[in-house]
């Protein structure tokens, strides 16, 4: 809000933009190089975390951005949570920028909102109803997506956990049955071949 008070709305927005997302990727960095390899040495044994963390790597912009718009996520939180993951950091830092984009500037207008109405008596502080039902729908949308990728994700890690226990059983039957079998190989009979 103080950029807004202090620049005006856009170039206001510019500032804190590109400082948020330096901000977020430096903690995103930090919890990849400090913290992924001991993450992943636990976590790494959950086939359903392994699934989860390939599906949100294969999608990372678009998760980025999505959860990015919804606040229901920290972004103190989120900034850590993803470094913790696969994704890539060229979508994350562009899915960070472009899904914080329209909060930070509703933080900035506000802020610029805020100065007119102090110093001039100006202007309101209302929100619309437009707005309201944008930031529900973008809500909406951000869980669906990741609720449906994380279904996903699931499923995956229990139809691979299926085919290795199906695996296991049927080498271990192959190997009972090994057990029981007992190869005969008949001798070659023994000719003269002097005759």
């Amino acid at each position: 809000m103080t950029a807004g008070v202090i620049f005006g709305p856009l170039p206001g927005t510019v500032i804190v933009s590109l400082s948020g997302t330096l901000a977020a990727t430096i903690a995103f960095l930090i919890a990849r190089y400090a913290a992924r390899d001991k993450i992943m040495k636990v976590a790494g044994r959950n086939k359903r975390f392994a699934a989860i963390d390939r599906a949100i790597s294969r999608n990372g912009l678009k998760f980025v951005t999505l959860l990015r718009l919804s606040p229901l996520l920290p972004l103190a939180f989120s900034n850590y949570l993803y470094g913790l993951t696969s994704v890539e950091l060229g979508p994350y830092v562009l899915g960070s920028w472009l899904g914080m984009l329209p909060g930070t500037y509703a933080y900035v207008a506000a802020g610029h909102v805020g100065k007119a109405v102090l110093s001039e008596g100006e202007g309101g502080l209302g929100v619309e109803n437009w707005q309201v039902g944008l930031a529900l729908g973008a809500t909406a949308i951000a869980l669906g997506f990741v609720g449906r990728l994380a279904k996903q994700a699931v499923e995956e890690a229990d139809k691979e956990a299926l085919q290795e226990q199906q695996a296991e059983a049927a080498a271990k039957q192959a190997a009972q049955q090994q057990q029981h079998v007992q190869v005969r190989v008949p001798l070659p009979e023994q000719t003269d071949s002097l005759h």
